[in-house]
């Protein structure tokens, strides 16, 4: 059971044994070391409190001081110091904290009127233990979903209303040359987990100079402008969000503005900016290279073309032939005649099962052929099997090692086999078998048996 009470500062205390500090003795040296956590975060928080207020959706975890008639204050010691502080900098005197910090606090509480702040909302908690729980859900991540999940800066600037980043990604997704669930996986794996990478290389000085970006702000949110020749940009994009999908770059290559101006050094002749080439200045969500008709507008075609029927789409899970070598097995031959047969409109499950299987038999034959260990021995000195996800990032290593030209090959296989959210991912395809719910789509099979077969030359060598 709790109770909720509003509690004037005086009757807070803060909690000598907050984790953060260790266990203190007084008040003041609980007081001390929250200020020396981070003087300059302190003192925002002092201002931010002063100015706008405490947070209306934030209360304080208290429970009964032992032998008094004041509360300690378990879950938010820091707005509890500051609030101290602001109220009566003479706190600070029984402190060791630098004088300098303390004029510093001091002007920082100076015109602090706590008739705007108090009463301040406090939850009671019965037993320190019963707080406990909640706290521990506040301070550890997401703790699967638990904890509170910290935005991305994608989300950030969709909440703010700047478009900065998000404008230049639908750009891509609009002109580029990318299947349709291709630029699924690739926004999906950006988007959720990769948007800080992209978005320090998009944001920082040398990527917007490179770029020719330059940020409108008109009021309603920042838009970006591209000033560049929108086809020459596209490339460059397109190479740029590859490269951060793929994980060719990540936050352990962009620590320094020098990182990211070599980044962009780096990349080949045709991406460098060049001289004498821009375009007029527009923005992003205005550029549309592919030109597009108009809705209901008439397309002119010729007489011939009127005539001349259309290639019938492939309903089959593989093409009749193939890239690729068969295998020499017999199961292998059957499961590859089986996939180039079943007609994965009509047997979607039973296309997901051939899929899978395939791609298993490949990866173990090649791993068998280049004598790749398909077990390791874990942290309790036992040999355990890997799984196929492991054994397909170690096939995929081994053939890149081999010839780093064929890492573009593999892309397709990345983003679509090994990407967890991927509708043709390892795990979809065991969730196809498992789970009830779970039912593939025809396309999604198709291009998941696309974007294998390097694999399968791979393992089997070119037809």
């Amino acid at each position: 059971m709790v109770e909720y009470l509003e509690l004037s500062i005086d009757e807070l205390l803060l909690d000598e044994d907050n984790p953060r500090l260790g266990s203190v003795n007084t008040q003041s040296a609980a007081l001390e070391a929250i200020v020396h956590l981070n003087e300059a975060h302190f003192r925002n928080l002092m201002l931010s409190i002063k100015n706008n207020g405490l947070d209306p959706g934030d209360n304080l975890y208290v429970i009964e001081a032992d032998g008094e008639d004041d509360f300690t204050v378990l879950e938010g010691n820091r707005r509890l110091s500051a609030l101290m502080v602001l109220n009566n900098p003479d706190v600070l005197d029984g402190t060791e904290v630098p004088d300098t910090i303390k004029k510093s606090l001091v002007r920082a509480a100076a015109g602090f009127d706590r008739t705007k702040i108090e009463p301040v909302r406090c939850v009671k908690f019965e037993h320190r233990e019963d707080a406990n729980e909640w706290i521990y859900r506040r301070h550890t991540g997401t703790a699967d979903g638990e904890g509170r999940i910290q935005w991305g800066p994608l989300e950030i600037q969709r909440f703010s209303g700047d478009r900065s980043i998000l404008d230049v990604i639908d750009f891509v997704g609009r002109n580029a040359d990318y299947s349709d669930d291709e630029w699924e996986s690739t926004k999906s794996v950006i988007e959720s987990r990769k948007s800080s990478n992209l978005a320090r290389l998009l944001e920082s000085a040398p990527g917007r100079k490179h770029l020719g970006i330059s940020i409108s702000n008109n009021g309603d949110g920042k838009t970006p402008v591209l000033g560049s020749e929108p086809k020459w940009a596209l490339k460059v994009l397109r190479r740029i969000i590859d490269d951060v999908r793929d994980g060719i770059v990540d936050s352990r290559d962009l620590n320094k503005a020098s990182d990211i101006d070599g980044y962009f050094q780096a990349l080949p002749k045709d991406l460098q900016p060049q001289k004498g080439k821009s375009g007029i200045p527009r923005p992003f969500k205005d550029i549309d290279i592919k030109k597009r008709p108009a809705p209901g507008a008439a397309t002119k075609t010729s007489a011939k073309q009127k005539t001349k029927s259309s290639p019938k789409p492939r309903t089959t899970l593989a093409p009749r032939r193939h890239a690729f070598n068969a295998p020499t097995s017999t199961k292998g031959k059957i499961l590859l005649r089986e996939a180039g047969t079943l007609d994965a409109t009509k047997f979607t499950v039973s296309a997901a099962f051939v899929l899978r299987s395939f791609v298993e038999l490949a990866i173990n034959d090649y791993m068998d052929a280049n004598q790749i260990p398909k077990s390791e021995t874990n942290a309790k000195g036992a040999v355990v099997e890997l799984d196929l996800t492991q054994k397909a990032d170690r096939v995929l290593k081994r053939i890149v090692a081999a010839d780093s030209s064929k890492n573009a090959d593999l892309r397709g296989f990345r983003n679509n086999i090994l990407t967890k959210t991927s509708a043709t991912s390892i795990q979809s395809l065991n969730g196809f078998v498992h789970n009830k719910f779970q039912i593939p789509t025809a396309d999604a099979l198709r291009a998941g048996w696309d974007c294998s077969v390097p694999i399968f030359i791979a393992a089997y060598g070119s037809a």
